[in-house]
């Protein structure tokens, strides 16, 4: 076993694919091809699933590219003559997430708090087939997803083959988010018929695109006009120039934003929780995180319907500050 061919194989795992991780390497497909068969065969395992659309990591690969990554990371910093071999590992956080503004402020909060002078934090707002693959694979601690009556059993399907477990956050009414120029906006509730001849935002889920693992719920209600985005910044811009709406939890911050949450009459109910591999454990890093995450969402008691975790985990982050409210889907 060589340091070279643990290197091939980090970046393989990272990117997904072959091609891609030699482009990143500056080095040819084969080279890594073959230095990560060398490897397979040298340890007895298939560390990668391979097919038509790229690789995935076996579990046995995924927790050989977990153990040999702090080991390069300690070789890397001898060669850089930065380090020495017994320095303390970075702070790790990973966290894959369907877009929500309460993800990434209580992300932000974590952020903020830590001043180690080794760290690395992540957060991916990715396809919703992507979050739990990278939970999976073990690219990610947690994953933020939502189950709905329509997706429901399809999902936990989906869950339970990849090996990972869904705990419950809160639950929610549908809600549109417009721009406070439509008359949606000045409305108590809207019904799904005075949705039409609007544009319906909605984010992008790659090629494994199905109405079930949509970011978005009511997802099988048609809609004659829609555009699809990649991002909330992007969504934020085009509904201040586009009669659009876009749906969600509406729960997110006020900050004198000139979009607004109106909830959709309907008896679709949207579950927000996390997923993390079934029966492991969660880093002390993971619980203070959803620990702010939960802080965040009992701010909206009386909106949402909180769950027994959330109860429980924002009482170790404090109190909540209170002065927050609906600004982002």
């Amino acid at each position: 076993m060589q340091i070279q061919q643990l290197k091939y194989l980090i970046a393989a795992a990272e990117q997904g694919s072959f091609r891609s991780a030699a482009q990143k390497l500056y080095i040819s497909q084969s080279s890594i091809s073959v230095a990560v068969k060398d490897l397979e065969q040298e340890l007895g395992i298939t560390v990668f699933n391979r097919t038509s659309r790229g690789i995935s990591l076996t579990p046995e690969g995924a927790e050989l590219v977990e153990r040999v990554r702090n080991v390069v990371e300690q070789i890397e910093l001898i060669e850089q003559g930065g380090g020495r071999a017994e320095r303390p590992a970075p702070a790790r956080l990973a966290v894959s997430s369907q877009h929500y503004s309460l993800v990434v402020d209580a992300f932000g909060d974590f952020a903020a708090a830590h001043e180690e002078p080794l760290a690395e934090f992540v957060l991916r707002e990715s396809y919703t087939n992507e979050i739990i693959r990278d939970v999976q694979e073990g690219r990610s601690d947690l994953g933020i997803i939502y189950l709905s009556n329509y997706n429901d059993r399809v999902m936990r399907r989906a869950l339970a083959a990849a090996g990972v477990a869904f705990t419950p956050l809160y639950a929610v009414t549908p809600h549109i988010v417009v721009h406070e120029r439509l008359p949606l906006a000045t409305q108590d509730e809207v019904t799904l018929e005075e949705l039409e001849g609007y544009y319906r935002f909605e984010h992008e889920q790659g090629l494994e695109s199905s109405s079930y693992f949509a970011e978005e719920p009511l997802a099988s209600i048609p809609h004659d006009r829609r555009i699809v985005v990649s991002d909330n910044g992007t969504l934020a811009t085009l509904l201040e120039r586009v009669d659009g709406y876009a749906l969600g939890t509406g729960a997110f911050l006020k900050g004198g934003s000139p979009v607004v949450a109106v909830p959709i009459s309907c008896d679709e109910v949207m579950n927000v929780g996390f997923i993390r591999t079934a029966g492991g454990t969660l880093s002390t890093l993971a619980e203070e995180f959803l620990a702010l995450l939960c802080e965040r969402i009992v701010s909206f008691e009386g909106e949402l319907e909180l769950a027994p975790f959330t109860r429980a985990h924002a009482q170790l982050a404090g109190d909540p500050a209170g002065d927050t409210g609906p600004d982002g889907p």
